[in-house]
């Protein structure tokens, strides 16, 4: 595995030259490894209703680390987003509470919500005979207002859902998010650039498999998916790829190991600091056969450390 494949998100490996001609050096990851991922459920301070007999899934984190928005179906036989708080990053989350009708409404499902800075809310809405088509709403003065149709140009009888935006190097929007077919089965992870029309994303996500609900880091560099290919382990599993520039196709996929389970792992969400990664699953440890919100978690290490090794090498 390469030193870039370590790394993570929003990080770039550099690569330093010695002016000599007998040593030259390179930069450690600056994380440590991935931790077993623990049921959410038991952070310090977690609220008891965190996670539910129904499922819990399909989670996005605010920027700061604060604010959790997820989909369940915890009242009753559709999909709500709601939101739990918290005031520090290393503890759990508190009361779960529902998002108002102007997100939730009678009749139709709404799921795998991203929120956008502080104030913007994007999400699937599925009604009737709609899959899901994505929706928008924004926050003013603390209230979420009507949402409304997000691009309507991208809406197919499939399934559009879990919107990750960065800015490209020519400074150009690229929203990215994944498509099913209409009987809800397949999935594709595709992008529209500056508005045009959305077409697969080159290299390694869609390179084999089933493949959805996409997050990407602010730099476009790094993408987690879920994936039913070869090299999981049975059902869905989180999948990483990354590249060196947002102008070149992403290069192989990779998993590791140690964050998936024989059980379904769905839509990762990796916080804005790179130390934790959610993700919905029903492995063993969940409060019933139904997923759960499970989190991973990782440490920075201490400053840029340098490792030293001969030339040539």
């Amino acid at each position: 595995m390469s030193i870039k494949k370590i790394v993570g998100p929003v990080s770039k490996v550099l690569a330093l030259c010695a002016l000599g001609t007998t040593t030259s050096a390179t930069a450690a990851p600056p994380y440590e490894e991935w931790g077993t991922p623990v049921n959410l459920a038991s952070l310090p301070g977690s609220a008891p209703n965190i996670n539910s007999p129904s499922i819990d899934g399909c989670v996005s984190l605010s920027r700061d680390g604060l604010e959790l928005y997820f989909t369940s179906f915890r009242d009753g036989n559709q999909a709500d987003i709601f939101v739990a708080e918290r005031t520090d990053s290393s503890k759990g989350f508190g009361s779960v509470r529902k998002l108002p009708s102007t997100i939730n409404t009678p009749g139709a499902n709404e799921a795998c919500p991203t929120i956008i800075g502080s104030n913007t809310l994007h999400f699937l809405r599925s009604e009737g005979a709609d899959q899901g088509n994505l929706w928008v709403s924004r926050r003013t003065s603390g209230d979420w207002q009507e949402a409304v149709p997000y691009r309507r140009d991208l809406a197919t009888p499939g399934l559009e859902e879990s919107v990750s935006i960065f800015e490209d190097e020519q400074g150009q929007e690229v929203l990215i998010f994944s498509r099913r077919n209409a009987d809800g089965t397949g999935g594709t992870i595709l992008q529209s650039v500056a508005g045009g029309p959305a077409v697969p994303v080159p290299g390694g996500p869609n390179a084999a498999g089933i493949n959805n609900r996409p997050w990407v880091s602010r730099d476009g560099l790094f993408i987690a998916f879920d994936s039913i290919r070869p090299g999981g382990k049975g059902g869905p599993d989180i999948w990483f790829a990354e590249r060196d520039s947002t102008a070149e196709p992403f290069e192989a996929a990779y998993t590791i190991p140690e964050l998936n389970s024989v059980a379904g792992d769905l839509r990762p969400a990796v916080s804005w600091d790179g130390t934790q990664l959610f993700m919905s699953s029903n492995r063993p440890g969940s409060a019933s056969p139904a997923p759960d919100i499970w989190v991973a978690e990782r440490a920075r290490r201490n400053g840029p450390k340098m490792i030293e090794f001969p030339s040539g090498e």
